[in-house]
């Protein structure tokens, strides 16, 4: 099965947004590969292909000054559960990070996306490059991300492109083919994709 849009089917909506007019928090440093690093100290299990525990990941993404939830059940991926971050950029953009985690607390699923500005109807990729790829390091430890960043910044953008890192599908897709103001990153080991209720994202053509 191809990987699911998982800001619609793990959150059941296109993803928090920050609160207009909410004063940004004192600017994070932009996200590099290093993302992992804070993490390094507890990692979490690697069952899955996953290198850090879910907390590690969202508490790393608190001190960047994201606002995150709580746990919640995932709207569609049965016997699975979600929590979200997000962060308004000072160039009014909006970055979201999730991690979604199974029943044993194990992380399945991971996915990030950046929104353009109020009027930003193409988002360049190479302004929603950093982030991302910081994701990818903060799922897959800063050497697999690395590798994967080459891909990344060739298919960003894309209305959907797909590959493996091991057993990890990750994948990268816009709303739709002609939209192109959010763009998203996700990543998803088999025990996710093969839940109950999880539906391919739009864009993907086929199922594996």
């Amino acid at each position: 099965m191809s990987l699911l849009l998982a800001v619609v089917a793990a959150c059941g909506t296109s993803g928090p947004s920050a609160t207009p007019g909410v004063p940004e928090p004192t600017p994070p440093p932009t996200p590099t590969l290093e993302a992992s690093s804070s993490a390094q100290s507890s990692p979490g299990p690697t069952v899955g292909g996953f290198v850090f525990a879910a907390a590690d990941i969202v508490g790393y993404y608190e001190t960047l000054g994201y606002t995150c939830t709580g746990e919640q059940p995932s709207a569609t991926a049965v016997g699975f559960t979600v929590r979200t971050c997000s962060l308004l950029d000072r160039a009014g953009r909006t970055r979201v990070i999730g991690v979604v985690t199974d029943a044993a607390g194990l992380v399945a699923n991971g996915f990030a996306s950046v929104a353009g500005a109020s009027g930003e109807t193409v988002l360049d990729p190479t302004v929603a490059l950093d982030p991302l790829a910081a994701f990818l390091g903060a799922m897959l430890g800063e050497e697999q991300g690395a590798a994967l960043v080459p891909w990344l910044a060739g298919h960003l953008g894309d209305a959907y492109a797909e590959t493996t890192a091991g057993p990890i599908t990750v994948a990268t897709y816009t709303d739709a083919a002609d939209q192109h103001s959010k763009l998203y990153l996700e990543l998803a080991n088999d025990e996710y994709l093969n839940a109950p209720g999880t539906p391919p994202p739009s864009g993907a053509t086929s199922s594996p």
